[in-house]
């Protein structure tokens, strides 16, 4: 996981990420009518691809449904397809592909995730993680743990480890929602790498975390505080492969 992260710093820039805002779950920064409408994607989808930097321009931006998928055929036509049952796309909450004929990225967002804005941005800077590690050929080969990981760098990580283990209660249900590749004791120590990185020991943000997560956070923090000289000690400019992160 330190490894990762520092790759992905040293990818964006040591200075950039410990100086980079970070986005928080409230109308101040995200001023959009969550409706569950396309509008309302479009309008979080420009905030999140501002926040990465990334040009919304050169991405096609669509909305799948689990069972049925919608594609365009590039002569006009619109081709409906059935998902594998066997394929891992069927549990997807979004999809990105490489730019089509028209130079832009496809981006695709599962549809239920619209009536959930933490979920929506949370696909959302998933998938635009895979613009800046693919499309941008800083990566090779996709590996989605260092994926799920960069929505962090950006200053995103709230709603990604929030989105990891959601819990659904109601008068007559309970249960939990998980997102993403990263567990949340995963993301617990994720944010604590964030935060030790920006010489922030007990950042405001933490209280837009769930419970569970802010739990993961502190004792995170508590280790990294307690052993200092085992955190980040590899050399800064000698990153060769990836770790896998599973």
């Amino acid at each position: 996981m330190e490894s990762a992260f520092l790759w992905l710093a040293t990818q964006f820039g040591h200075e950039y990420v410990a100086n980079k805002q970070m986005l928080l779950p409230t109308p101040e920064y995200f001023p959009v009518n969550f409706d569950g409408s396309q509008q309302s994607l479009n309008d979080t989808a420009a905030i999140v691809a501002r926040q990465m930097e990334i040009d919304i321009n050169e991405v096609n931006l669509e909305i799948f449904q689990q069972g049925v998928q919608e594609f365009s055929g590039g002569i006009g036509n619109r081709l409906w397809t059935q998902i594998d049952p066997d394929s891992e796309v069927k549990n997807a909450s979004g999809l990105y592909f490489d730019k089509n004929e028209d130079g832009k990225y496809d981006v695709f967002v599962e549809k239920n995730n619209l009536g959930n804005p933490e979920s929506m941005i949370a696909v959302l800077a998933h998938e635009f993680s895979h613009i800046k590690l693919l499309g941008e050929k800083r990566l090779d080969l996709n590996d989605e743990y260092i994926t799920d990981l960069t929505p962090a760098v950006f200053g995103l990580g709230i709603f990604n480890a929030n989105a990891s283990f959601a819990e659904i209660k109601t008068f007559d249900i309970y249960g939990h929602n998980t997102l993403g590749y990263l567990k949340q004791r995963e993301w617990g120590y994720a944010l604590a790498l964030y935060s030790y990185f920006k010489a922030e020991e007990n950042p405001e943000w933490i209280k837009y975390l769930t419970p569970n997560l802010r739990s993961d956070f502190h004792k995170s923090m508590d280790f990294m505080y307690a052993n200092q000289d085992r955190i980040f000690m590899e050399d800064y400019n000698n990153f060769g492969e990836i770790q896998s992160l599973d």
